[in-house]
């Protein structure tokens, strides 16, 4: 007769080796966009509503935050993709001139042409992506640093305020319009630079820091006086500052700011319009750099005519 012992011993061994064949239990995961917990068959977090299977956008997300800093992603993102265009056209350069473009010197023509920077005609025959290349692309090592620091200033506020989805959107839907302003006005124009995005950032924080009091009115106050400062500058002789391209965006940020929401998206409509503005936003990016690479063979053909 086996002693108890020996008897739980057994009982153990039997549950182990039950174990190895059955299906184990589903558990709880945590919610890619939120951090909560989900139940273990449930597709939709019950606490923000996204989307929990592998290739929605918020596990891209997540997996997003593992290489970018979790505070201000889409900020750094931009700043990054700034940055890495400035490096491409900085090389290009070099390689067409033989002479690296100094601090104020601008970047060839031929090579801002060919990353899609706007000019007139090409948008009126049809190239739409230089409405939104542009604002990646910069001519000088003084001209990125300025709008890079002032994207690092105001980027995180409307980010912080709208979210990182509706912030894309903004920086992308203000820099069209501020470009298609500047087509309008001038239009064999040659231009790039985040300076419509920025403009139009500037103009949505003015809307929205519009009813709030106290520190908020007076941050307001600022952005105002440094709209019209550059606005100002840009009249001046000498100063090649796409004006046109400024208020564009700046007046598309101050009615944006009014329209678009800050709120979680509780609705089945505003979850709705906030991914249509997600992949939206996606889906014209990765559009413009495929048309850009698309063209490159024939746009470098016709520069060397």
């Amino acid at each position: 007769m086996l002693s108890p012992r020996m008897r739980w011993k057994l009982d153990r061994l039997r549950e182990r080796l039950a174990g190895l064949f059955a299906s184990p239990e589903p558990k709880p995961k945590v919610c890619f966009n939120c951090g909560k917990l989900v139940g273990a068959v449930q597709t939709v977090c019950p606490e923000c509503g996204a989307n929990q299977s592998a290739v929605s956008f918020s596990a891209l997300k997540r997996i997003g935050l593992a290489v970018i800093p979790a505070e201000n992603p889409v900020t750094y993102a931009l700043l990054f993709a700034n940055f890495l265009l400035y490096a491409v056209a900085w090389l290009a350069t070099l390689r067409a001139s033989d002479a690296p473009p100094g601090l104020f010197a601008s970047m060839d023509p031929r090579v801002m042409l060919l990353l899609g920077a706007k000019f007139g005609p090409y948008v009126l025959h049809g190239e739409l992506w230089r409405l939104v290349m542009p604002n990646f692309l910069h001519w000088s090592l003084w001209h990125i640093g300025f709008n890079m620091y002032a994207l690092w200033q105001i980027g995180p506020m409307v980010e912080e305020n709208f979210g990182p989805r509706r912030y894309l959107f903004l920086y992308l839907a203000t820099g069209i319009s501020g470009l298609l302003a500047s087509t309008v006005w001038y239009p064999l124009g040659l231009s790039a630079g985040a300076s419509a995005s920025i403009f139009g950032l500037i103009g949505v924080l003015i809307s929205y820091l519009g009813p709030r009091p106290g520190f908020a009115r007076h941050y307001r106050s600022q952005l105002i006086r440094w709209a019209v400062i550059i606005l100002v500058l840009g009249l001046m002789p000498g100063l090649s500052f796409d004006n046109a391209g400024h208020v564009g965006g700046l007046v598309a940020g101050l009615i944006l700011g009014r329209v678009i929401s800050d709120r979680r998206a509780a609705t089945p409509g505003a979850r709705l319009r906030l991914a249509l503005m997600t992949w939206g936003s996606a889906l014209v990016l990765v559009w413009s750099v495929a048309m850009v690479l698309w063209h490159l063979p024939a746009t470098q053909q016709w520069l060397n005519r």
